[in-house]
């Protein structure tokens, strides 16, 4: 009787195993990651906090969590940010907004999605002794510029700050820039001032030899420019309008991030050119607080009213020949507003 009655409990038993083999849901497959989709930055310049919110989306993991893989190109005087681009060696670049009107003109599919700078930082750069306040001071002076004749792109500010006010350029004496370090060019006394210099880095250098400095800004005299934005080609935004969308926007996490954490901003930048100077990186990173975040506005939002007058300046200066259609230019719909 025991062994009929262990025969049978394992026949149950394999009976119930069997039914519940049966009743098992598959295994599901595990779900494998989306590949990050790559893209390449091209600054316009050597590395420093200019391009802080950059280094900060990268370091902080804001590129990863849009499942982006991103590449920041260093740039220099021998790169082309606007070439580039153009080759699709980089997806996205650096450039200011003049510069991006006048490729339009000339045929070239660039559009900005984003201003790094909301504010001109380019100013008329002098020492405080010398008490040079506005335009009129400069009457009798000796003005530091990019090309004698004023024919440098560079000096269109200084064309338009004097057309603005009605300064006679023969009123002045010129003298070629060739040390761009500070105020290195005033302190010599091969100058009273220097057009077309980013008041940031001058007031930082300065502070930083014991120097106090004033600053006459373009942006007061009619040069209202975004001297840094962030552009791509149009067809490249309209096949990729997702990946631009999470790209821009943890860009701008990144530099929200830096405006808040400046002087972690700082350590960052520096950890992607340890040639960098740390604590000038630092000042530099909190003078530029007032160019980037102006107002209340969501971090890079592009007014249209600048990009007008961007036009105006160039079509009054004779540097383009017809309007163009803004509205290709520039826009806003990949900024989280």
């Amino acid at each position: 009787m025991k062994k009929q009655h262990y025969a049978v409990f394992t026949l149950v038993v394999l009976f119930a195993l069997l039914l519940g083999a049966c009743g098992q849901a598959p295994a599901q497959p595990t779900a494998v990651p989306a590949p990050k989709d790559k893209v390449v930055v091209q600054f316009s310049w050597f590395p420093s906090v200019e391009f802080a919110g950059f280094y900060v989306a990268a370091t902080k993991g804001y590129y990863a969590e849009a499942n982006l893989d991103v590449t920041l190109l260093a740039g220099g005087p021998d790169s082309s940010a606007l070439g580039s681009v153009d080759s699709g060696a980089a997806q996205f670049g650096i450039a200011g907004g003049d510069s991006l009107i006048l490729a339009r003109a000339e045929g070239k599919d660039f559009t900005s999605v984003a201003a790094i700078f909301k504010e001109n930082p380019l100013a008329i750069t002098s020492l405080k002794k010398d008490n040079i306040l506005a335009p009129a001071d400069l009457a009798g002076k000796t003005v530091g510029v990019y090309s004698m004749d004023l024919s440098d792109s560079n000096d269109l500010p200084f064309r338009v700050l004097m057309n603005s006010v009605e300064l006679d350029p023969a009123s002045m004496k010129y003298a070629l820039i060739q040390d761009f370090e500070g105020a290195n060019e005033i302190k010599a006394g091969r100058m009273d001032a220097m057009s077309g210099m980013f008041a940031t880095d001058q007031l930082v250098m300065a502070q930083q030899s014991g120097e106090d400095l004033n600053f006459i800004y373009y942006k007061d005299y009619g040069f209202d420019v975004y001297a840094n934005t962030i552009f791509a080609k149009s067809e490249f935004l309209k096949s990729n309008a997702d990946l631009a969308r999470r790209f821009v926007q943890a860009t701008m996490k990144g530099y929200q991030y830096a405006l808040a954490n400046t002087d972690e901003a700082a350590e960052i930048t520096v950890s992607y050119d340890t040639s960098l100077n740390l604590d000038y990186q630092k000042e530099l990173m909190k003078a530029q607080i007032p160019f980037i975040s102006p107002s209340n506005t969501a971090t890079g939002l592009m007014d249209e009213g600048v990009w007008k007058n961007t036009q105006a300046i160039l079509l009054e200066y004779g540097l383009l020949s017809k309007p163009i259609d803004l509205n290709a230019v520039f826009t806003n719909e990949f900024i989280a507003q």
